[in-house]
């Protein structure tokens, strides 16, 4: 009897180690989730944007100067707390003397919660605001770089679903459709693999076509 329950201790001592050590496996995997899921969500995004652009043409025939503003984009942006943000809109009315600003109303609506992607500021979401704009507080970057062909971080797409590197200008023509890839990397404020260096990811953005993807993730 004193053998078995002997036997029986130990058996419980190796269920105890071997689900200590399933449950550090899959903590070091809800860590890196969230650089997947942040990667995932962005990159979503960016198509979400060229597919509005394709299907709900925004192309505007009259003689304002601002007419390109008017396309479907998505701006990448800090806050005033300088957390970081982003915003998918397309500012058809052209308000403010053709200001780009997009408003809550002309902004997309996120699929997975049907919320808006925009928000005023980054300290108070409003409850039909989307919390996947708050880049900073939902997934902890903490940086967005960009290559210059990606402009001042805003990326515009026509109708024909081609890039460019934004809309501040007032020309007649697509002087400004994006002739090299965009790749914007993202830094997180962590740093998983302790390499003494904060984890990070990139998006490319092709030319001309505008298709997207995660760098390093050829089927993303």
């Amino acid at each position: 009897m004193k053998k078995k329950s002997a036997f029986t201790m130990i058996e419980l001592v190796f269920v105890i180690v071997v689900l200590g050590i399933l449950a550090s496996i899959a903590m070091g995997r809800m860590e890196r989730d969230l650089r997947q899921e942040a990667a995932s969500t962005i990159l979503s995004h960016i198509r979400l944007t060229q597919q509005l652009a394709m299907n709900d043409n925004k192309h505007r025939s009259d003689n304002s100067t601002f007419w390109q503003r008017s396309y479907w984009n998505i701006q990448f942006r800090t806050c005033s707390n300088d957390d970081w943000s982003y915003r998918i809109g397309s500012n058809m009315g052209l308000e403010n003397g053709g200001a780009n600003a997009i408003s809550r109303d002309e902004s997309a609506i996120n699929p997975t919660d049907g919320k808006y992607l925009w928000s005023a500021n980054c300290d108070n979401l409003e409850d039909n605001e989307s919390p996947t704009v708050h880049l900073s507080k939902k997934y902890g970057i903490s940086g967005v770089r960009r290559t210059n062909a990606c402009g001042n971080g805003q990326i515009v797409f026509d109708y024909l679903g081609r890039p460019h590197t934004d809309t501040n200008y007032n020309t007649p023509d697509f002087s400004n459709i994006m002739v090299n890839d965009c790749v914007l990397t993202f830094t997180l404020s962590t740093d998983q693999d302790n390499d003494d260096n904060n984890d990070s990811f990139s998006i490319r953005i092709l030319a001309e076509t505008g298709n997207a993807f995660i760098v390093g993730q050829a089927n993303s």
